[in-house]
């Protein structure tokens, strides 16, 4: 049982990936954190042993990375980690009182979810061409940016948890697309912007700029 003093772990691969956007909402929301990082080995081999070797030792339900450890509570799985920590120390960001804010939050976490996947997944298993990437991925952000049109963050001015991994994503998307995403998406600058300015956040964002957003076997990666 986790004490209201009792500080949470966040444990996740030496990058951004999937904990960076964990990280800016715990630092919105004025919880301090420590970090369990595991790191991965060089070419050729990339090994995991960091992970894998303690991977089933910990008794987490599900083992995985991203994974939060709050006292004897522990949790895996990144928007269950988001949505635990949103409930716990910022529960305004579930917008559980406004029930059509709440279906458009939850509608936003898929969206979201799916785009980063089609951006993530390439730099990976595709050939490492950061343009080819670009331009075959580009038209996934078109709904998004429509959908963002007229609106400071994903709901409207309100704030919800996909915003920090919808950012975060923005973010990777610049990269690979060289800036070229707001030449297409103007909108999405502004956003990000917002995002990442918000208080607390901006010290992370200035921290995660050391580490890569991919691991090292990506093929693509800054």
């Amino acid at each position: 049982m986790a004490t209201e003093n009792t500080k949470p772990i966040i444990g996740y691969w030496k990058i951004r990936g999937l904990a960076a956007p964990i990280h800016y909402q715990l630092a919105y929301s004025k919880v301090d954190f420590d970090q369990e990082i595991y790191e991965q080995g060089d070419a050729p081999d990339f090994s995991r042993a960091s992970w894998m070797d303690v991977k089933y030792t910990q008794n987490f339900d599900f083992p995985n990375l991203p994974y939060l450890k709050h006292g004897n509570y522990s949790l895996t799985e990144s928007v269950a980690i988001h949505k635990y920590c949103a409930k716990k120390w910022c529960p305004e960001l579930l917008c559980l009182d406004d029930d059509e804010l709440y279906g458009k939050a939850e509608m936003s976490w898929a969206i979201m979810m799916d785009a980063k996947m089609a951006f993530t997944m390439p730099c990976y298993m595709g050939d490492g061409d950061k343009k080819a990437h670009w331009e075959k991925c580009c038209p996934r952000l078109e709904s998004i940016s429509k959908f963002l049109e007229g609106k400071k963050f994903m709901i409207g001015d309100r704030l919800c948890c996909a915003d920090f991994q919808m950012a975060e994503l923005v973010d990777l998307v610049d990269f690979i697309s060289d800036g070229e995403v707001y030449k297409v998406y103007p909108n999405l600058k502004a956003y990000k912007e917002a995002v990442f300015a918000l208080p607390g956040v901006k010290d992370f964002t200035e921290k995660s700029l050391a580490l890569k957003f991919n691991n090292k076997s990506a093929k693509i990666n800054n």
